[in-house]
């Protein structure tokens, strides 16, 4: 095994080559970010989608040129990453109070 404690080896079994993996971690309020800028990518890509293969004309979006369609994507996909932030926030939260009590107010 290795000595560092961010990287993992895991064993293999006969001809199983040994796979290294590293771990990298990150402060929380890090992985909040990123957690709600993967969160925006994706209902972005998924609202873009929605609203290009006519599926938006039934949900009230109106249909017009790439740009406008671009728009409504991004306006829309504002709200799921707002709630994305505020759970995971609050996780984040609930963690600290558990691990350091002293900080409570």
């Amino acid at each position: 095994m290795s000595e560092d404690p961010k990287t993992l080896v895991r064993e293999g079994s006969g001809d199983t080559p040994t796979t290294i993996t590293t771990v990298v971690t990150m402060p929380g309020w890090q992985m909040v970010l990123v957690r709600a800028a993967r969160t925006y990518v994706q209902c972005l890509l998924g609202f873009l989608t929605a609203s290009s293969t006519g599926l938006a004309g039934a949900a009230g979006i109106p249909i017009a040129q790439f740009g406008n369609q671009f728009a409504v994507a991004a306006t829309l996909a504002v709200a799921p990453t707002v709630v994305s932030l505020l759970m995971n926030v609050g996780e984040i939260l609930t963690d600290l109070d558990v691990n350091r009590p002293g900080l409570r107010a």
